[in-house]
C-alpha cells in the first residue's frame, strides 16, 4: 500500500472515529423523553408480555425501545453505533469506494441541520430514533449489499441476508412495505444472473417472513376498519387525505423546512447542469432560478407569514404548491440537462424510494415529523452524490471541500452545545423534583429544558398522557400539580 493511501485511510478512520464520539456523546446528554417514559414503565413490559398484541406489530423495535429506556450504557452505545453506522452508509451509497473524509463530514452535518420539527423526533427521541433512524440504516445495509452483490457470497452471507431481511421486515411498517417492493424489484433485476437471485431470495425470504410475523397482529385489521383511535385509514377519501396531508405538513418537513439541504443539491445539479451545454439556455436559466429561489426561500427566510397576520390555510396551500413547482423543475433539470447516465439513474432511484416511503402515508394517518426522516435521508444521499460527482467532475473546485468539513463540524459543534445544555438541565430535574417533594408541596415546578426544540415532548402538556407519565416517573402523587416553567424564568419561582 502507497504512503498516501495509507494517509488517507487514517484521516477516514480519524474521522469515522470523530463522528462516533459525537454521536455517543450526544447520546449521553439526550434525555428519554415522551413515549420513552411510558416503555420504560411496567407498561412497556405489559406491552412486552403480551407480544405487543393491540398496540402494533414491530416486534424488535419496540423490544429494544424497552431494554434502552432501562439500560443507558445499551442506550448510549447503540445509538452511536446506529447514527454512525447511518452517517457511515449513507456516504457508502452515495460515492461507494471513493469515500473522502469531507463526504462524512458533510452527510452527518446534513442530518444536524435537517428539519428542528423532524430532529426532535428522530435524534431527540429514543423511540423515534430505534424506528426511523435504525430502521434508515437497516435499508442502507440492504442497497449496500445491492452494490456489491456482484462479489461471491459465503454461506454465512445467506444467513446474514436472511436476517437482516427478517430484522428489517420487524422495525416499523412503511420501511417493511419499501423493502418488500426493493427486493422484489431487485430480483427481477437479477433475473439474468441465477447466483444472484438465489443469494437475494435468501434476504427476500427473512423479509417476507418478517412481513408475516409484523401484520398477524389483530391491531391492523382495526387500523384497517377503522377501529383504531390512534390511526386509521383515510375517512375522507384518499386523494382529499392525500392532498391535505401533503399541503399541511409533508411539504413543510421535507421541504420548506429543509432549506439548506436543498440549496446545495441545487447548486450542485445547477452547476452539472451547466457544465454539459445542453438544452435551451432560457428554459434552463428559468429552472435554475425556480430551484434556487425556492431553496434560498426555504434556507434563509423564517417567519414570513406570522400568524396573527395572515390566513395559514392559504399559506399553506400556496407554499404546498410553490414546493410541487420546485419538485417539476428538480425532475425537468436531472432528465433533461444532466449528461452522467449513472448518476441520473441512481438520483431516480433515489426519488422513487423517497416516494415509495412516504405512500404508504397517503392511506394511513397520522403523518407527523418523524414520519419525514426516511424521506430526507433519501435527499441527503443524493445531495452527496451530486456534490462528489460536482468536485470529480470539476465543476466544483476541490478546495471547495474544505467548506464541507467546516459546514459539517459546525453544525454538529451546534447541536451538540445546545443538547449539552439540555442535558445539564435534564439532570438538575430530579434532585429539584425530590427537594420539593420532601418539603410537602403541593405544586411542583419543574424548569423547561432551554432546547426543548430538538426534543420530543420533553415539558408535556397537562392534556397529554405523557404528563401523567413523567409525574409517575418523578413519583409525584395524582394530587399533586406539575407545572412546568420556562427555562429564563425559573429563578423567579420561590418554592422550587
Amino acid at each position: 500500500m502507497s504512503k498516501s493511501r495509507s494517509f488517507e485511510l487514517r484521516r477516514l478512520r480519524l474521522v469515522i472515529g470523530f463522528v462516533f464520539i459525537f454521536f455517543f456523546v450526544l447520546g449521553i446528554v439526550t434525555p428519554l423523553t415522551g413515549d420513552d417514559w411510558t416503555w420504560g414503565s411496567q407498561i412497556g413490559l405489559n406491552r412486552l408480555a403480551n407480544g405487543y398484541v393491540g398496540y402494533n406489530g414491530r416486534l424488535l423495535s419496540n423490544t429494544l425501545e424497552i431494554l434502552i429506556t432501562r439500560v443507558a450504557i445499551i442506550r448510549i452505545s447503540l445509538f452511536a453505533i446506529v447514527c454512525t453506522l447511518l452517517v457511515y452508509l449513507t456516504v457508502r451509497v452515495a460515492v461507494a469506494q471513493s469515500a473522502r473524509p469531507w463526504h462524512y463530514l458533510l452527510a452527518g452535518g446534513l442530518f444536524m441541520s435537517i428539519s428542528t420539527a423532524v430532529y426532535a423526533q428522530s435524534f431527540g427521541w429514543f423511540a423515534g430514533f430505534i424506528n426511523y433512524v435504525f430502521g434508515m440504516v437497516l435499508i442502507l445495509c440492504y442497497l449496500g449489499w445491492l452494490q456489491s452483490a456482484s462479489r461471491p457470497v459465503h454461506w454465512s452471507g445467506w444467513v446474514a441476508l436472511f436476517i437482516l431481511g427478517l430484522a428489517s421486515a420487524l422495525i416499523i411498517e412503511h420501511v417493511t412495505f419499501y423493502l418488500v417492493l426493493l427486493s422484489l424489484g431487485a430480483s427481477i433485476y437479477f433475473r439474468r444472473s441465477p447466483a444472484k437471485q438465489r443469494v437475494n431470495f435468501s434476504y427476500l425470504t427473512g423479509l417476507l417472513i418478517g412481513s408475516v410475523l409484523m401484520f398477524s397482529n389483530p391491531v391492523y385489521v382495526q387500523i384497517f376498519s377503522g377501529h383504531n383511535s390512534l390511526r386509521h385509514t383515510a375517512q375522507n377519501g384518499v386523494l382529499q387525505q392525500a392532498l391535505t396531508m401533503y399541503t399541511n405538513q409533508m411539504a413543510k418537513y421535507v421541504f420548506q423546512q429543509n432549506g439548506i439541504l436543498l440549496f446545495l443539491l441545487c447548486s450542485g445539479l445547477i452547476l452539472l447542469a451547466y457544465q454539459t451545454g445542453r438544452g435551451n439556455q432560457l428554459i434552463k436559466g428559468l429552472i435554475s432560478f425556480l430551484l434556487l429561489a425556492y431553496a434560498g426561500f426555504a434556507a434563509f427566510i423564517r417567519n414570513f407569514f406570522p400568524a396573527a397576520n395572515f390566513d395559514l390555510v392559504r399559506i399553506n396551500q400556496l407554499l404546498a404548491v410553490a414546493s410541487v413547482v420546485f419538485i417539476i423543475a428538480l425532475v425537468v433539470l436531472i432528465t433533461g440537462y444532466l449528461d452522467n447516465v449513472q448518476l441520473k439513474r441512481r438520483l431516480w432511484l433515489y426519488i422513487i424510494s423517497a416516494l415509495l416511503l412516504s405512500a404508504p402515508f397517503v392511506v394511513i394517518t397520522p403523518y407527523g415529523p418523524r414520519c419525514a426522516f426516511n424521506t430526507i435521508t433519501f435527499m441527503i444521499i443524493a445531495t452527496v452524490d451530486v456534490i462528489n460527482v460536482a468536485v470529480q467532475q470539476k465543476a466544483l473546485p476541490v478546495n471547495a471541500t474544505s467548506w464541507f468539513k467546516l459546514f459539517g463540524t459546525f453544525s454538529m459543534m451546534l447541536i451538540l452545545v445546545a443538547m449539552v445544555f439540555n442535558g445539564f438541565v435534564n439532570q438538575s430535574r430530579p434532585a429539584s423534583i425530590k427537594k420539593q417533594l420532601t418539603a410537602g408541596n403541593n405544586i411542583v415546578y419543574v424548569r423547561k429544558l432551554p432546547f426543548e426544540q430538538f426534543l420530543w415532548d420533553s415539558s408535556p402538556r397537562t392534556t397529554r398522557f405523557q404528563y401523567t407519565m413523567y409525574k409517575r416517573r418523578m413519583g409525584i402523587s395524582t394530587e399533586q400539580k406539575l407545572v412546568f416553567v420556562p427555562y429564563d424564568q425559573w429563578y423567579k419561582i420561590k418554592n422550587r
